[in-house]
């Protein structure tokens, strides 16, 4: 029989370790647990160590499924100095329920959000590994050996939510067993040495924290559930609210991304910004001179194809008047053509002069004046190569 409950254990937690809970990790967290015994044995016990692992699915909002391994050990308290002194150091493993009873009670609320009351209940496999003082004890059977006895197991305890991912707990834990041989003693004429016929009992107090699994919104150990009571999600509402979970993310995700490329931009306009503020002003200003020069040169360029038969008449009366002006620049007022003038005469072109184009307003400001359009021509060769390539020859 022993053997079939331990083969049934090892399914039941190989069914756990399998199970998905729906697709949705936050079902699922760990109980890390430590604390004392003390046993009502054959010959009472002393107050030992014991830890514990549990492994808890919660199936709903109040109710949860564990499955558990632990470790202790068992001593009488003169140990194995007495004349019925014994040791036994154990392993566990088993399954259980556990139910929130304040939660089942008051419903989710601010209170239960942080705080547990519960109640659980299973059943255990323990293996034991027996040393006694006295194996000739009168009125008991005695013996160093291996034990296998099943545990039935009773238990109360309150949590408190620490953040999202951690609980701290405390729990008492009633343990009965089908042996009488947990201490290495056993009554000859079969009466009970524990507090139930049949078997030993003892008591684990333990302190522990669950570990919660999941996405960060899970805000308890049991799962947390606002809208319903202690109903389980049926599987269709629970993916339709893992869908809109998704998408929530996934517009949140969305949402930081364009602000990043916002403050991107807005970094880039900045700059900007801050680079026309502190463009210098000549710079500007030649920008413009040079704008309003082009135009200019653009508008005299037309007038003079216009005037392609004054330009012949002109050729024919050439004379050593200088009539042939290499340009540097057109202006529509006199002050910026001085302004101009003055530049030019400073990088040492002499002959510099503005000359007023009177038939369209225009005042150009000149390198130098010639009488023959070859001269003009020649020497304005020479100052496109190293001076401007933008100047031109006007004919007054």
């Amino acid at each position: 029989m022993k053997k079939t409950i331990f083969t049934t254990l090892l399914m039941v937690l190989f069914i756990i370790s399998k199970t998905k809970a729906q697709d949705d990790p936050s079902h699922w967290s760990v109980d890390l647990m430590s604390g004392i015994t003390t046993g009502s044995f054959t010959f009472n016990s002393k107050t030992t160590a014991q830890g514990a692992i549990n492994v808890r699915y919660s199936m709903n909002p109040v109710a949860s499924f564990h499955g558990d391994m632990g470790f202790g050990q068992f001593r009488s308290g003169g140990s194995m100095q007495g004349p019925y002194g014994f040791e036994n150091d154990y392993f566990t493993i088993g399954v259980g329920t556990r139910m929130n009873i304040l939660r089942m009670l008051s419903g989710p609320n601010s209170v239960t959000d942080r705080f547990g009351v519960y109640a659980s209940t299973g059943i255990g496999l323990m293996r034991g590994n027996l040393n006694v003082s006295n194996t000739q004890a009168p009125g008991y059977r005695s013996r160093d050996s291996r034990v296998n006895a099943v545990v039935f197991r009773i238990a109360t305890g309150a949590s408190y939510r620490i953040n999202r991912r951690v609980d701290f707990f405390v729990q008492a834990q009633f343990n009965h067993s089908d042996s009488d041989f947990l201490d290495g003693y056993e009554r000859i004429d079969g009466g009970s040495t524990g507090r139930f016929t049949g078997g030993d009992s003892f008591v684990n107090t333990s302190a522990g924290i669950t570990l919660k699994f999941g996405r960060s919104h899970t805000r308890h150990t049991d799962w947390y559930q606002r809208d319903h009571h202690s109903v389980p999600m049926s599987q269709s509402l629970h993916a339709d609210l893992a869908s809109m979970q998704a998408r929530l993310e996934q517009k949140e995700r969305r949402q930081e991304q364009l602000g990043e490329r916002i403050q991107s931009l807005n970094q880039t306009l900045n700059e900007f910004s801050h680079l026309i503020n502190t463009a210098h002003e000549d710079q500007f200003e030649r920008y413009e001179n040079q704008l309003e020069s082009m135009q200019n040169r653009l508008d005299l360029m037309q007038s003079d194809i216009n005037d392609i038969t004054d330009t012949a008449e002109i050729r024919r009366d050439e004379t050593r008047e200088s009539r042939f002006f290499v340009v540097a620049a057109v202006f529509s007022s006199m002050e910026r053509a001085e302004s101009a003038l003055r530049q030019i005469e400073n990088a040492g072109f002499d002959q510099a002069s503005i000359e007023k184009d009177r038939r369209r307003n225009y005042y150009l400001v000149n390198y130098s004046g010639h009488p023959t359009r070859e001269e003009a021509l020649q020497e304005m060769q020479k100052i496109r190569a190293e001076t401007n390539p933008e100047s031109w020859v006007y004919v007054k």
